[in-house]
């Protein structure tokens, strides 16, 4: 998808947005709920990562060891 930027007064906009069809003004409205649903879901996302469970120390110093442990166990053969 191309994004273009572009810098329109927002009482231009406004008149254009009201000139619009009301199947257009439908679609118009579809996807800037769309948009805000995306990024809603994308906030969401983030904060349940950051607020999800972390492994303590001690425990990534278990998992090291048992990597270990294991690597050694498979190359022995």
């Amino acid at each position: 998808m191309m994004e273009m930027n572009l810098e329109i007064p927002f009482q231009q906009l406004l008149t254009a947005v009201k000139t619009l069809t009301p199947a257009q003004k439908a679609k118009l409205k579809q996807e800037l709920t769309e948009e805000e649903t995306a990024a809603k879901d994308k906030t969401a996302f983030i904060e349940m990562l950051l607020k999800g469970p972390a492994f303590t120390d001690e425990q990534i110093d278990t998992i090291e060891e048992n990597r270990k442990s294991i690597t050694q166990w498979r190359t022995k053969g």
